[in-house]
């Protein structure tokens, strides 16, 4: 909504945007995770065949990829490439669309290792149904196959809620292919890459690890040995469960398995211990030194010995670093399992995480929960392409509080804020685009009844701060904060979004959504919508009201709306305006725009860069077609409520439309203050000053709003209140041109004339001399006695109503001050005739007291419509 502070930066008000039709994305981890397809031995018939339809879309589409990952910088970086054995650039890809094995219809690649490329492939014989396929990289022998299918059969026997399931080994020509468990989340050694280079704590590490002992020990148990475990091979769902993947692969690989071998064996030896380097057959007791390797990983960052393998460990009398923050019992154990020779090594998983649960004595956690960190990264940098449908939306939830959907509600809320989203673009000039994600979010939640939103005016205050959480929530009020980032690639945005209870400075609640920037409207509704729906039912929130109405708009004219309003909050309103004329142009059916034009408009028509006519009509024109559009546009009929007030002078329409956006838009800090405004201008002064406080308990650091509470107090004749605001604003503000003039108006009341000309000094230079604040100079001459500096500026001002607008309004108020009864008069009738703005607040305005006894000044007030 518009802030009339002068020439400070303001904030607008954003809109709802529409829950789009469309698919859902499909849950591959519901009840038909236990469906077993068929094993197929047969090898396909007919030449691979791609569906014309998928190839075209593959065609148009985003690279399989999606979007680059953003990697801060971590210590585990630079050795990351040496971990993933043998990824190779030369391999031959299958086509998006191919057919394999006569079944499965390719959709996109999801991820590539050492020994195979992983896609998503749909399955043409059982509808909906959809799978990781694992194509091995060689050409397989012929004594392979049936020692592959023995290996997936021991594998399938385990039937491990922590082991991914694998389904059946196929052959296509020359392919041997593995249909696997088609999972949603990501892989660990992405997570510490990503988001925890230099570790995580162990209470955030310890649900990974319970995970990941438990697949093991219950491999062991059936006499199954991993024989590649390394970070790669642990998989982080999204619905909080860890994963152990690639069970028997890994070994039957290193058999008889190849007809030539074009890379390297299928170890990883940054993670191997010494008896697999030197080529001795596996045994648990090597999978527990892998699992040591990546345990200590998690919590360091680093790997045990560095960038030497087990061997050159060994070879150097290298000594396992102990790890800050552990017991020594907790070190004890991991040491063990990291022995170079296998007898003195661990014998079993259990008695190693009995050794580092020993003194840490980790809760144990519900199915519902995880460690909150963890869920919050993988909604925080994306979903991992094994698991990452590219033209779908990704839209994934993490509940991290309450482990069942029937918990109970926590305690109501009353204040949330949405602070700014990050731009992870790697372009500082996508800062607006951040911004108006940002904007929309508040205003989307901003509708919900009785849920205080703080206005995005002083949640920007933060864009840059790097102050904690628990320190933003207690300057703000906040019960709870929305975080997140805004990350864009090309025709791609993917976006996420974060929920955390600022009194125990606790994640509840991750979304990570990407989708192509055509969608971005319904995207913002969709995370608007989940958020709320979060508030609503884990936090004891009020339902939202329902969504508004559905649109859909040109990218280019989306692109140049969000320009526009990045140029009104640095206050270049008509660069806004000439941004808005164009996203107009391109689309002319999206009510916001015509909207937030009619905002910047009402700026210039309310500090007179535009006569009355012109401005308001431009306001009433802009806003009536956004309601037009949309009816329930809550800065539309804001918009209107302005005009109404300041030009047709249509009190009681202007009320009701400011009741209307209030009801639209319940926690908008700028409506409140604009009502206080029209509760001025009526003369409810009681009822204007307690609208302009809930204004500032809505923008608690926002400038603008804190300003006018000055000028509340100069219509209530507070005299010292107003001088005591004024002071105290301007010491963080000290070049306010709107406050220094409030505070010259104030002082001349107080008949401290000289004072009051030295604010309006202030004014001016910061204003260049603007003809809105040289007209008070001119008042405070004339009440000085100063008549010869007061006609001066009545030339200047007589002279420049030449060549554009000058209010006949503050003209008649410097005649007032000389004491020409007359002439005031005069003015003032043509104010009125020309509408002219602060002709509303005339019942108040102390500077209008010489006139009020002479009958014309009755006259005056009925002509506008208020009591004398």
């Amino acid at each position: 909504m518009l802030r009339p502070i002068g020439f400070a930066v303001v904030a607008r008000g954003a809109h709802a945007f529409p829950k789009p039709p469309g698919r859902a994305l499909q849950d591959p981890m519901t009840a038909e995770e236990n469906r077993r397809v068929p094993l197929s031995t047969e090898v396909s018939p007919r030449e691979a065949e791609v569906d014309p339809q998928l190839s075209a879309c593959a065609q148009e589409g985003p690279p399989p990829g999606g979007l680059p990952e953003t990697q801060p910088p971590g210590r585990r970086r630079r050795a990351t490439g040496r971990a993933q054995a043998g990824v190779s650039s030369s391999t031959v890809r299958l086509a998006i669309g191919q057919l394999l094995g006569g079944r499965y219809r390719i959709e996109c690649e999801l991820a590539e290792g050492g020994m195979g490329v992983v896609y998503l492939a749909a399955d043409e014989q059982v509808p909906g149904e959809r799978f990781a396929i694992k194509v091995l990289k060689e050409e397989l022998h012929p004594a392979a196959l049936t020692l592959l299918r023995e290996e997936v059969r021991k594998t399938r026997k385990l039937s491990h809620p922590n082991i991914v399931d694998v389904h059946s080994v196929n052959v296509d020509g020359q392919r041997l292919y593995v249909l696997m468990e088609y999972l949603e989340g990501k892989s660990l050694d992405a997570l510490l890459d990503e988001e925890f280079g230099r570790g995580m704590p162990f209470s955030h590490a310890w649900p990974i690890i319970e995970d990941v002992g438990a697949a093991l020990g219950n491999a062991h148990d059936h006499n199954v040995i991993h024989s590649d475990l390394k970070p790669a091979n642990v998989f982080v769902t999204t619905s909080g469960r860890t994963k152990l993947l690639d069970f028997g692969i890994a070994r039957v690989s290193r058999g008889p398995l190849l007809h030539a071998r074009s890379g390297p064996r299928a170890l990883t030896p940054a993670y191997a211990s010494c008896e697999m380097l030197e080529g001795k057959e596996a045994d648990r007791r090597d999978d527990i030194y892998s699992f040591a390797c990546v345990i200590y990983e998690m919590l360091c960052g680093e790997r045990p010995f560095g960038e030497l393998t087990a061997l050159e460990a060994r070879e150097a009398g290298t000594q396992v670093p102990p790890l800050q923050g552990l017991s020594r019992r907790q070190i004890a154990a991991l040491a063990q399992a990291l022995a170079f020779d296998r007898e003195a090594r661990t014998r079993t998983v259990e008695t190693l995480l009995a050794g580092l649960a020993a003194d840490s004595k980790p809760r144990p956690r519900p199915v519902a929960l995880f460690g909150t960190a963890i869920l919050v990264a993988i909604a925080a940098v994306g979903l991992t392409y094994f698991a990452l449908d590219s033209w779908w939306v990704s839209r994934h939830s993490i509940a991290v509080e309450g482990a069942t959907s029937n918990a109970q509600p926590a305690a109501s809320l009353a204040t949330i804020a949405v602070l700014p989203l990050q731009n992870l673009s790697g372009d500082a000039s996508q800062e607006y685009f951040a911004d108006g994600i940002t904007d929309a979010l508040t205003t989307d939640l901003a509708r919900m009844e009785s849920l205080q939103v703080i206005s995005r005016t002083s949640t920007m205050q933060y864009k840059s701060a790097r102050k904690p959480l628990p320190a933003i929530a207690r300057e703000l009020n906040a019960d709870v904060i929305v975080e997140g980032s805004v990350q864009r690639s090309g025709n791609r945005v993917r976006i996420t979004a974060q929920l955390v209870r600022t009194a125990t400075d606790k994640h509840l609640w991750a979304q990570a959504y990407e989708r192509d920037l055509k969608d971005i409207l319904a995207l913002q509704d969709e995370i608007a919508s989940g958020i709320a729906h979060e508030i609503e039912t884990r936090l004891g929130g009020p339902k939202p009201l329902p969504p508004a109405k559905t649109v859909n708009i040109r990218l280019d004219a989306y692109e140049a709306y969000l320009k526009a309003n990045y140029y009104f909050d640095k206050f270049e309103l008509q660069k806004s305006i000439d941004y808005y004329g164009q996203a107009i142009k391109l689309d002319p059916t999206y009510a916001p725009t015509y909207a937030h034009m009619a905002q910047a408009y009402s700026f210039l028509a309310f500090f007179g860069a535009l006569a009355p006519r012109e401005g308001w009509g431009k306001v009433k024109e802009a806003a009536t077609l956004a309601v037009e559009k949309d009816e329930r546009s809550p800065e539309g009929h804001a918009a209107l409520a302005l005009a109404k007030l300041h030009f047709d002078w249509d009190f009681a329409g202007a009320e009701e439309e400011f009741n209307r956006t209030l009801k639209l838009n319940p926690s908008d800090a700028d409506t409140h203050h604009e009502y206080a405004h029209y509760l001025m201008a009526i003369g409810r002064l009681g009822e204007s000053e307690a609208e302009s406080k809930r204004a500032v308990e809505l923008d608690p650091m926002g400038d603008g709003l804190k300003s006018c509470l000055c000028w509340h107090s100069f219509a209530a004749r507070d005299y010292d209140e107003a001088v005591r605001l004024a002071k105290r604003f301007l010491t963080a503000q000290p070049n306010d041109p709107w406050e220094h003039t409030i505070l010259g108006w104030t002082y001349e009341q107080k008949r401290l004339l000289e004072q009051a000309i030295v604010e309006f000094q202030s004014a001016i230079a910061a204003t260049k001399g603007d003809s809105f604040f040289l007209a008070p100079l001119g008042h405070a001459y004339a009440l000085a006695g100063r008549r010869t500096d007061a006609e001066q500026v009545l030339h200047t001002l007589l002279a420049r109503a030449k060549k554009s607008y000058v209010s006949p309004f503050d003209i008649a108020l410097i005649y007032t001050a000389l004491g020409e009864k007359d002439s005031a008069f005069a003015w003032l009738e043509q104010a009125a005739n020309e509408r002219s703005t602060f002709l509303v607040y005339s019942k108040w305005d102390p500077r209008l007291d010489p006139l009020r006894s002479d009958p014309r000044f009755k006259k005056l007030l009925d002509l506008i419509g208020l009591p004398a």
